[in-house]
């Protein structure tokens, strides 16, 4: 099965959306998750009227839902249509199933509704997760703010009571560094990334060759990424032949990751041996995990690489085994580097 399934009628200029869970409806049962297909209601009493309200003003109702527990079995996709049927007759809607792009708050349920719909004239979207004390997340407030459409709470929409929320980004670290604070190396040198998984290492090899004016011809980009083990090896002798500039471009979090590179390296050879650690926190290079995810995989005009979502474990793998890079392991000089991030979209 696809990562959503939807129901779409026809388009429409007046667009009325909203999370399902807790929004719309909610459990007779006072459960967090519903005992039975039954176990529902209208989260409050106004619902059916004020759906029946935006109908007669001339909106679509369109129902954005996370519904995870699909794929991992403890609900049925029946279960969910079936309610959103009998309440909702009238409405389309977009069910995310899995943890990929359709997820909110990734925008690719909205992408495909206003593919299918066209350019919209009014938008709104009403959910639950905007990061209130009691709030799940951050996923419904994020996804409007991502989609760029204006966000109400439930209280807001179906009670009148404000709500003083937010979208949420990480923040970034006040100070950044330049591809100039890192001294030129262009022969006879091995430059050892070390970051998280997304954390800009690929951007800054790319902004230092472009900075230093360092010609194909002279330097090589190792990566797990793109390279077997044993291709890795091979390329890596020939470049030492070669003399070339030789960046390893992994996450480089144990020693004897590092230590398998100084193995490689003959101590014959002219060779310095650099070390660059990304200081990206976490959370912003989660952040840019799916800002690359989704921009390579959904954007018509892209022409880069297709990168796949990183899951969450590899973070904390590397959290786990992190060990700060040393002088005494071979290295000639170390250096920290915290690069300038961009988030054009806010995908926590």
């Amino acid at each position: 099965m696809e990562g959503f399934y939807y129901k779409f009628t026809k388009p429409n200029k007046l667009i009325a959306s909203f999370d399902l869970d807790n929004t719309l409806i909610k459990t007779k049962s006072g459960k967090i998750f519903p005992i039975n297909s039954n176990d529902y209601t209208y989260s409050f009493d106004n619902v059916d009227k004020k759906i029946k309200n935006l109908i007669k003003d001339g909106y679509k109702i369109v129902i954005f839902t996370n519904q995870n527990g699909i794929q991992r079995g403890k609900t049925k996709l029946t279960d969910i249509t079936n309610k959103i049927e009998k309440l909702f007759p009238t409405a389309d809607y977009f069910i995310s199933i899995k943890d990929d792009l359709y997820r909110k708050p990734m925008i690719g349920m909205y992408d495909k509704f206003i593919e299918l719909n066209g350019k919209v004239n009014k938008m709104f979207y009403v959910g639950d997760a905007s990061g209130r004390n009691n709030d799940h997340s951050y996923s419904d407030i994020n996804f409007a703010y991502n989609a760029g459409i204006t966000f109400y709470t439930e209280t807001e929409y179906f009670l009148g009571k404000k709500d003083n929320v937010k979208h949420y980004c990480p923040t970034y670290n006040i100070n950044i560094n330049n591809i100039s604070d890192l001294k030129k190396y262009d022969r006879n040198t091995i430059i050892i990334m070390q970051g998280y998984p997304a954390s800009g290492k690929s951007t800054l090899i790319h902004d230092y060759i472009n900075y230093y004016k360092i010609q194909d011809e002279n330097y090589l980009h190792l990566s797990n990424d793109t390279h077997t083990k044993s291709k890795i090896k091979k390329e890596f002798k020939n470049g030492i032949e070669k003399n070339k500039l030789i960046f390893i471009d992994n996450l480089n979090a144990t020693k004897k990751n590092r230590k398998d590179i100084f193995d490689l390296l003959n101590i014959n050879n002219n060779y310095k041996v650099i070390g660059i650690h990304i200081l990206t926190r976490m959370e912003i290079s989660k952040a840019l995990n799916k800002q690359r995810y989704y921009i390579s995989n959904m954007k018509e005009n892209y022409k880069g690489k297709i990168y796949g979502k990183i899951p969450n474990v590899a973070y904390n793998v590397f959290n786990k085994k992190y060990e700060k890079m040393t002088i005494d392991e071979g290295f000639y000089k170390l250096y920290e580097y915290t690069p300038e991030i961009k988030l054009k979209y806010c995908f926590i």
